[in-house]
């Protein structure tokens, strides 16, 4: 099998990891409407906020909601200079806005149900807001994943957190499963460079702040991997609060 082809094989099984994951969430999630997320000017974030805010993201946009990287660094005990930086032909800030799709049957040549799913899980409308900067030389990320429904955040975020992370199928399955509840944050498992927090929202919905090292690897900081970069979600999230 060729590099390529194994490549969009395992792409294929995280995004069915991640719909899974999403149909078995369920009652085992926390529900996201007891606490209160919050961003600059004390109000609790929402969906809605999120989605509307991605929607309006330019070019030339800040990173919103007050979110403060190096202040995060700072508090985190990993001080460094932060600068805005375009990534890949994408801008310092972004968002997307996706619509929800409902269950679909799985393709007639499909041989067994992907971990026993009699159909393709409906997946949820969801946004995402991007803010990519450089910590002194280290590329970093910031995600913003939303979501219409409880609890299916960090799943709709595992294709991402699995390939920024380096993880292997049973180790993406075992993080969905183990994934963190709201107000905690996890770091992934092997070289640490992904951590992943999640944060209440108000009403219904769900919200994981994704912070991870991007690419090249090459300028990759060692030191911001593991505890220390989970320090630097925790104080990151800790902004999106009240």
């Amino acid at each position: 099998m060729t590099a390529d082809r194994t490549a969009a094989k395992y792409r294929r099984i995280l995004a069915l990891a991640g719909a899974a994951g999403i149909a078995l969430a369920g009652s085992a999630c926390s529900s996201s409407g007891s606490s209160g997320g919050a961003a600059s000017g004390g109000e609790r974030l929402s969906y809605d906020r999120v989605a509307s805010t991605a929607k309006q993201l330019t070019s030339t946009s800040a990173c919103p909601f007050g979110l403060d990287p190096a202040a995060a660094l700072k508090a985190a005990g990993a001080e460094r200079t932060v600068t805005p930086a375009a990534s890949g032909g994408d801008p310092a800030a972004q968002g997307t806005v996706t619509p929800g799709r409902p269950a679909e049957a799985w393709p007639s040549g499909q041989p067994t149900p992907p971990f026993g799913l009699p159909s393709n899980p409906a997946v949820p409308p969801h946004t995402s807001v991007v803010c990519r900067f450089t910590a002194s030389e280290a590329p970093v990320e910031i995600d913003l994943v939303a979501t219409s429904e409880d609890g299916v955040a960090v799943n709709l975020a595992l294709p991402q957190i699995a390939y920024l992370g380096a993880l292997s199928t049973d180790e993406v399955m075992a993080f969905s499963k183990d994934g963190p509840e709201i107000d905690r944050t996890r770091v992934t498992p092997g070289r640490g460079t992904v951590a992943v927090a999640r944060v209440a929202v108000a009403g219904k919905g769900d919200l994981a702040l994704v912070v991870s090292q991007g690419w090249p690897v090459t300028k990759a900081d060692p030191a911001l991997a593991g505890e220390s970069l989970r320090k630097v979600a925790e104080a990151l999230a800790a902004q999106l609060r009240p």
